[in-house]
C-alpha cells in the first residue's frame, strides 16, 4: 500500500490535477471523530477520484486506504467506503480509464478482493434497500463479477 507520505502521490492524478492532496483527505477520514465532518471529506474524495464519467489513477492508490478505514466505521460509512472501492473498480473497466500502475497493482487488487469480507462483516446488521443494493454489488465486484455488480448498481438508476 502506498504510504500517505510518499512523494509518489504527486505523480498520480485526480480530477483537479495532481494527487498530492489525496493523502491529506485519507488521513482526515482516519482521524476525524465526527461523522458529519467526515461526510465532507467523503464528498471531496468522490469528486477528486471517481466521477460518473471518469476514474483517476490516484483512486487506485486510495482504495487500500479506504478499505483500511472502513473497518472502524458504523455501517453507513462502511458502506460508503465499500461503494467507493466498488465504483473505482467498475470505472477501471471502462474504455479510456487509466490502467493501474504496476507499483499499485497488488495493493489495489487486495482492496477489491477485500470487498466480500467487508460485506460479510455486515451480515448481522439490518440493511435498507439502498445498502443491500450496494453490498450485493460490492460482493459481486469483489468476486470479479464486475458486469453483474455493475448491473446491480444500475438498478433504479444508480449508475
Amino acid at each position: 500500500m502506498l504510504s500517505l507520505d510518499s512523494p509518489r502521490w504527486a505523480e498520480l492524478t485526480q480530477s483537479y490535477g495532481s494527487g498530492e492532496d489525496v493523502p491529506r483527505l485519507l488521513d482526515a477520514l482516519a482521524t476525524i471523530d465526527d461523522a458529519d465532518a467526515r461526510a465532507e471529506v467523503w464528498f471531496a474524495l468522490w469528486r477528486m477520484l471517481c466521477r460518473r464519467d471518469a476514474v483517476y489513477d490516484a483512486a487506485y492508490a486510495a482504495a487500500p486506504h479506504l478499505i483500511g478505514v472502513a473497518k472502524d466505521f458504523e455501517l453507513l460509512e462502511r458502506v460508503e467506503a465499500i461503494h467507493f472501492v466498488a465504483r473505482i473498480e467498475l470505472m477501471r473497466r471502462t474504455p479510456g480509464a487509466p490502467s493501474v500502475p504496476a507499483d499499485l497493482l497488488a495493493a489495489y487488487a487486495e482492496a477489491v478482493e477485500a470487498l466480500p469480507a467487508l460485506v460479510a462483516g455486515a451480515l448481522d446488521e439490518p440493511w435498507s434497500a439502498d445498502v443491500a443494493q450496494i453490498l450485493a454489488a460490492a460482493m459481486l465486484i469483489g468476486k470479479r463479477q464486475g458486469e453483474l455488480g455493475g448491473a446491480v448498481l444500475a438498478l433504479n438508476g444508480d449508475e
